[in-house]
């Protein structure tokens, strides 16, 4: 993982990102591939469905066969072969009339056209799937033919059809919390970005990445997503390094499942870096492999683009030839797939080449063509549309929840009447429950209370505070102003997350490794020997997305440390596991100290263990799962060593 990650990946949502992955993955239409020949990749297994194809006789292994032969060539981007076998659909059908397959195929083709920038075709057999699906009631499926046409939409530069196709797709999806709202919300990202309105794009992000935290596992695609924004960030803050790591991540997400687009994207974008660091060579090195992917797959849009960012390289190199050569490519490829924002950007730069060379008819020219491409897609009349369109929508919705409201009212009204036959035999004892429910809760809040009180002093006990102080002073005294800033800082930090944790009932595993991090260095500041810190941690674990209970291995590090280091004569070591295994988080702390005494085991139990058990306890109630501990000597396993070692089972909590 890269330095800092688990840092910046808490900002996404607040950041503008890039849409060039967005638009290959999000704005790309919707398929249903059967997932029993989803992975079927090689030749040879393609030559068999296609034999499988040729001798059976039932009408439904046909269909499934043939619907995953169009799935591989889709994934491979061989969209010649793809409309083949849509074709040989198309005529199936009609052998048997099936509705619903009839849709697919439609839907099927329209993908094809999308793709290959024959957008007015493609939208014309959205239409007829969308038509049919409606009429056969199948309203999620016409959910996904709203969101296939806005991807066409998006493509012609018509922004404001794009945002209603998105927006009626996202009505339907969210009375049945569809698992593709997370599609739904990242693509009106997308549209808003493109209008240039910042707010509303952080709006449907921070909605997206609460989609995100519903999963039990992300998806490789979505991972591609996301590291594809984390390198932007790393990009606009110029750490290159951690940027080139998150393409590289891109590439190998994308290339799990055989995700063309993915690593094109992931090549193209490595390459944009190199040219910031000046590494003009292999920029130019990724961008004609992506380039060369992109054209493999018929993907018009990224094609285009990586037309002008060579020519933009060559300008570099002043070779003027291959600079109007890759240029022109550029303005062909995106005229031909009628592509207005990419259009746009070749003119310009078409333009602005001109101007340099002092060839100013030519540099009017092609500006005046800017113009009019750029009026088409950003004018005001277009966004005013678009807000008309996003405000409509909100309205609809809370007219839905006011009639939901009322039509409940109604039928809690009907259930009062015949209640209140019965109502003064109840009146009693549900005054009892209430009260005995009144009580409990009162007592559970206060005990809840306590908890948190004890929970804060013994993180932040006053021996601690001023311990931190005093070497804070100490710094400046000795003029490490530098030195006194960091741990003043951490200090700061280390407060705030206290009193934030305290409060809630789970936290990601990133934020309490960070808060043990800033603990541990405070506890090193003010000593003459400080102790060694060690970490270990699977690589691939996901610590962003991974919740637990806030705030429990604290007391035990401090007993390391207060317990363990005192009064040895060698070099303390503090070491600290982390594994993530099926359901649960093992966390191993360890002191190389003398380790327990009968006495000093005592005073453990008393000063940690106390608070940590009470805490175990609600938590196990309330959660429904089951927490391990363990605190051992060494030296009662392994004769040969000596400290204390405490080991958890950390249930991992989710949102149900």
């Amino acid at each position: 993982m890269p330095p800092g990650e688990l840092t910046i990946f808490t900002m996404i949502s607040l950041t503008k990102t890039t849409i060039g992955l967005f638009f290959l993955v999000l704005f790309a239409p919707l398929s249903n591939p059967y997932k029993v020949f989803a992975q079927a990749e090689s030749q040879a297994q393609i030559d068999s469905l296609h034999q499988l194809f040729n001798h059976t006789k039932k009408f439904e292994e046909k269909k499934n066969l043939l619907t995953a032969l169009s799935s591989i060539y889709e994934k491979k981007g061989n969209w010649e072969k793809y409309e083949a076998v849509v074709k040989e659909m198309l005529l199936l059908q009609e052998e048997k009339e099936d509705l619903l397959y009839l849709a697919e195929t439609y839907n099927k083709l329209g993908i094809s056209n999308s793709c290959m920038g024959k957008n007015e075709k493609a939208l014309d057999y959205f239409r007829k799937a969308l038509e049919i699906n409606i009429a056969q009631k199948e309203i999620l499926i016409a959910a996904n033919s709203y969101e296939n046409m806005a991807a066409a939409y998006k493509d012609m530069g018509d922004y404001s059809n794009a945002t209603d196709c998105l927006l009626k797709s996202l009505e339907i999806r969210k009375v049945k919390n569809h698992p593709r709202l997370f599609n739904n919300y990242m693509k009106l990202a997308v549209l808003q970005q493109l209008l240039d309105n910042t707010p509303q794009q952080d709006y449907y992000l921070q909605l997206a990445r609460q989609e995100m935290q519903k999963k039990d596992s992300i998806p490789p695609d979505n991972k591609a997503i996301f590291y594809n924004q984390l390198g932007y960030i790393y990009d606009t803050r110029q750490m290159y390094d951690s940027s080139l790591l998150c393409y590289q991540r891109v590439i190998y997400y994308s290339g799990l499942i055989g995700w063309n687009r993915g690593i094109a994207t992931g090549l193209g974008n490595l390459a944009d870096v190199y040219t910031k660091t000046g590494l003009l060579d292999s920029a130019i090195f990724y961008h004609k492999k992506s380039l060369k992917l992109s054209e493999e797959i018929v993907d018009c849009i990224s094609s285009s683009e990586e037309f002008l960012y060579l020519a933009e390289l060559y300008q570099m190199f002043n070779q003027n030839d291959s600079v109007m050569f890759f240029a022109n490519e550029a303005l062909r490829k995106a005229r031909e797939c009628n592509l207005l924002r990419e259009q746009g950007a070749a003119l310009k730069f078409i333009a602005d080449y001109y101007s340099k060379q002092r060839i100013f008819e030519k540099a009017n020219d092609f500006l005046q063509q800017y113009y009019q491409i750029k009026d088409s897609i950003s004018s005001a009349d277009i966004k005013s549309n678009i807000a008309e369109l996003e405000t409509k929508y909100q309205t609809k919705a809370r007219e839905q929840q006011i009639e939901l409201l009322t039509a409940e009212n109604e039928i809690k009204s009907q259930r009062m009447d015949i209640a209140w036959l019965f109502i003064g035999f109840l009146v009693l004892l549900v005054i009892l429950v209430l009260a005995l429910l009144y009580f409990r809760r009162r007592k559970a809040v206060f005990k809840q209370s306590q908890l948190q009180q004890q929970l804060l002093r013994s993180q932040m006990n006053p021996h601690f505070i001023f311990n931190v102080m005093g070497s804070i002073q100490s710094y400046l005294y000795k003029n490490e102003a530098e030195k006194a800033a960091d741990y003043l800082s951490r200090f700061a930090s280390l407060s705030r997350s206290v009193l934030e944790f305290s409060s809630q009932e789970s936290i990601s595993l990133k934020e309490e490794i960070e808060m043990l991090q800033n603990y541990i260095e405070l506890q090193k500041a003010g000593m003459e020997n400080p102790f060694s810190v060690e970490y270990f941690m699977d690589e691939e674990m996901e610590t962003d997305f991974i919740q637990i209970p806030p705030m429990l291995l604290q007391p035990f590090v401090e007993n390391a440390i207060k317990h363990g280091f005192k009064n040895i004569d060698y070099q303390g070591k503090l070491t600290l596991g982390f594994k993530e295994e099926p359901g649960f988080i093992a966390v191993e702390i360890e002191d190389n100290g003398p380790g327990m005494t009968p006495y000093s085991e005592k005073n453990h139990q008393s000063m940690a263990i106390a608070i940590f058990q009470q805490r175990k306890k609600c938590l196990e109630h309330k959660f429904k799962k089951e927490f391990t501990f363990e605190l051992q000597n060494l030296n009662s396993t392994d004769k040969s060593r000596h400290g204390v070692r405490a080991y958890f089972q950390l249930p991992i909590l989710t949102d149900d």
